[in-house]
């Protein structure tokens, strides 16, 4: 399961992030997640729920966003937004589509509580 370590992953960027800040507490993390990334956002939870029962994140909710992926279609050239598959162009309805995004997961944001000096 490809999830365990591309959460593994995340969860040390975040830490990563995190250093140089006084933290006291974790509330979230949220990723992004492409519609074409070929992952499963329940294996994503799983994951993270048996990762932070201890340390850092311990407590931390995960949110996860699906973004949906841009192509270009080869025949008419119209660049769209889709959340469909196969990809079908909305101006000519061709089939024909370069994806552009959608493939990529990255962590968007971190939700933390700072101790007080």
């Amino acid at each position: 399961m490809h999830e365990t370590s591309l959460m593994e992953n995340m969860l040390s960027l975040a830490a990563e992030h995190l250093a140089p800040y006084r933290v006291e507490r974790v509330n979230a993390i949220t990723l992004k997640i492409g519609r074409l990334a070929n992952v499963l956002p329940q294996a994503l939870d799983f994951a993270f729920e048996a990762i932070t029962r201890e340390g850092l994140f311990a407590g931390a909710g995960l949110i996860l966003i699906t973004v949906p992926y841009t192509a270009r279609c080869r025949d008419c050239a119209t660049v769209y937004e889709s959340v469909d598959l196969p990809p079908l162009c909305p101006v000519c309805g061709g089939h024909g589509a370069e994806i552009l995004s959608g493939t990529e997961v990255y962590l968007d944001s971190i939700d933390f509580e700072e101790r007080e000096v």
